[in-house]
């Protein structure tokens, strides 16, 4: 217990992947060893160690006597990314800098999601001021993404460009680029950090899962596996759920050390609960913080894991623990959008509410991913917010908001009703008709009566209140929602 560091971790997992009697190694005794020993020693490849951001090399020790190898299980691949050097276009060596500073700041960023294998910087940087062939130094870095970019500058401007850049093949993932203007140069970073990172992560995370839905499912990795399952979770209906929920599971079997999955089967849960769809709340959320600290004890730097137990502990009622669990969230990961969505959904059920850092939760979700799939759940915080704060659906404010909600794909039948809602404040009754019959098709049966009882948040009271007062119950029944 007086050891600590990334040798122990090294050692425990070599451990875990010697047969009983047997041993592995890593490189770094494989070369003192290679050629001086009588044994054979096996290549078993890259594995990826906990706590530690790069695969470790390993090979097994042919021992006489030991037991033969267990079967190797299709470990997860998270994929890994090159951020490489930017060019400085411009011959004022501020800039260069400045290049560097962005480079160094966006390793780290990305290097705080932990689905994400993130290249070091001593690694990228051995390729700066040379000729980039992308698709060799994703081979030689064993890089499956690499990110590339530029700064230049015209004056009191500058220019920032990068572009995310799948390795194999040389296509363009995605490319962006930034006009600023020099006032100071440490703000100006941070800003252009938080620009890339935002996004190039939620870029990767949608080429992934396009990567796996196109794969048959029978040949998916507990990485590709888990992506799929992340795929379907974002489609917010039943049925997408019971796929995700199998997906999910797989991949936990194919990798009982994948700590993703179990996270996101934590979210799955606090998902049903949040949307009405759990047929036993109290025990879905108890399976949820099962999976949640699953996570968590699998890898405890999972900010994902953190946020879904952090969520499923305020739907408990445990204020306290849940606040403690998202605020460890954002302090691992204040760049993930799901982060962000967690501790909105977690303020949803602390009293009293604190309606401004619930819009604030919303939007910080959107400004950090606003292609996500489940977008429409982060606009849909800011409506909620909105309205706990004017108690008013005339407010124009509330209603911008719940209109771009219902615009989002995806969108699940309550963000059409509140949408409704807000179209019929607004006079709009073909537009409320619309998302009522939306609504509808995605949720047949619904009814006035059944929406006010299908959500258990405590001030869930208080919206039918004020649509009762402002005479928007009436308005939807008249207009196509049955009441009971």
């Amino acid at each position: 217990d007086d050891v600590l560091g990334d040798a122990v971790n090294v050692a425990a997992r070599l451990e875990s992947l010697a047969p009983h009697g047997g041993v592995c190694i890593g490189r770094a005794v494989f070369e003192q060893v290679d050629g001086r020993i009588d044994a054979v020693m096996t290549p078993l490849g890259s594995q990826v160690v906990k706590n530690l951001p790069e695969p470790v090399e390993v090979w097994r020790v042919e021992v006489e006597g030991a037991d033969a190898p267990r079967p190797q299980t299709r470990r997860a691949e998270r994929p890994s990314i090159a951020v490489l050097p930017f060019d400085n276009m411009s011959s004022d060596p501020d800039q260069e800098f400045l290049a560097d500073g962005i480079v160094e700041d966006v390793i780290t960023e990305l290097s705080r999601f932990r689905s994400l294998m993130v290249i070091a910087r001593n690694s990228t940087f051995a390729y700066k001021g040379g000729a980039k062939d992308v698709r060799r130094i994703g081979e030689e870095l064993g890089a499956r993404y690499v990110v590339e970019g530029s700064v230049r500058r015209g004056g009191s401007r500058l220019r920032v460009t990068a572009q995310l850049i799948e390795a194999a093949t040389g296509a363009h993932v995605w490319a962006d680029r930034w006009d600023r203007t020099l006032n100071d140069l440490f703000e100006l970073q941070d800003e252009l950090t938080r620009a890339i990172v935002t996004a190039v992560e939620p870029e990767l995370g949608a080429h992934e899962r396009s990567l796996a839905r196109a794969r048959p499912t029978e040949s998916l990795t507990a990485w590709e596996l888990c992506q799929r399952g992340w795929s379907r979770l974002a489609d917010y209906s039943k049925p997408a759920y019971e796929d995700a929920e199998a997906l999910l599971r797989r991949s936990v079997e194919e990798d009982d050390q994948f700590a993703l999955p179990c996270a996101l089967l934590a979210r799955l849960c606090n998902i049903r609960v949040a949307t009405a769809s759990a047929a036993d709340p109290v025990a879905t959320i108890a399976e949820g913080e099962a999976w949640a600290r699953r996570a968590i004890a699998i890898d405890d730097r999972l900010e994902t894991g953190h946020a879904a137990l952090g969520v499923l502990l305020a739907m408990s009622g445990k204020a306290a623990a849940a606040v403690r669990h998202v605020e460890t969230a954002l302090a691992l990961n204040p760049n993930s959008a799901f982060c962000q969505h967690a501790a909105g959904l977690t303020q949803m059920f602390l009293d009293p509410l604190d309606w401004r850092a619930l819009e604030a939760r919303g939007l910080a979700a959107l400004a950090l991913s606003p292609r996500d799939p489940t977008a429409h759940s982060f606009q849909n915080l800011v409506s909620v917010a909105r309205l706990f704060g004017t108690r008013d659906y005339l407010d124009a404010d509330f209603q911008a908001s719940a209109r771009a909600a219902a615009d989002h794909p995806g969108a699940p039948w309550y963000v059409h009703l509140l949408a409704a809602s807000a179209h019929a404040a607004a006079g709009e009754r073909d537009a409320a008709r619309r998302n009522i019959a939306e609504a509808l098709r995605l949720e047949p049966g619904m009814t006035a009566t059944a929406w006010r009882t299908s959500f258990t948040f405590p001030h869930v009271e208080l919206l039918f209140e004020i649509a009762d007062r402002d005479g928007m119950t009436e308005a939807l029944t008249e207009l196509g929602l049955p009441w009971e």
